[in-house]
């Protein structure tokens, strides 16, 4: 059975664990740029097929991250990315932009990692997930 878990709330950022049989399964980042697409958007497939004016139209593009220690097996990325494609609000407006990552030591205790992204602006410590994972509350992490 699978679940979720938000981890973080944020304005712009959303971290959540999407859990299977109560074991961490990965991690989903939902970042709202509250921009269009940037160039480097527009050359991933679909877009680099769609017509420019169309792509243009879009004013806000939400960017989902899915993070794992390794590869999704076909079934849970499948199932990951249909959700999270629904989860997120998308109009004529706004779209989002879907990508794995494989995070090989993302479990591993005592290790401080940073993940980019998609902008300078946000890096989250991998330290404020495994302290959450490892059963700190969030007004624990405060002070530490």
């Amino acid at each position: 059975m699978l679940s979720l878990n938000r981890a973080l709330k944020l304005r712009d950022l959303e971290v959540f664990r999407v859990l299977k049989d109560g074991n961490i399964l990965s991690y989903v980042i939902i970042e709202d740029t509250r921009k269009p697409f940037t160039e480097e958007d527009k050359k991933l497939e679909p877009l680099c097929y769609m017509d420019e004016e169309d792509i243009n139209a879009i004013l806000n593009v939400f960017k989902i991250s899915i993070v794992n220690d390794e590869k999704l097996n076909e079934d849970n990325s499948i199932f990951i990315r249909s959700y999270f494609s629904e989860f997120v609000n998308h109009t004529n407006l706004t779209n989002f932009i879907i990508k794995e990552y494989v995070q090989k030591d993302l479990y591993e205790d005592y290790i401080r990692l940073k993940i980019d992204i998609f902008s300078s602006f946000w890096r989250i410590k991998m330290s404020y997930l495994q302290a959450l994972k490892s059963g700190f509350k969030r007004t624990e992490l405060l002070y530490m």
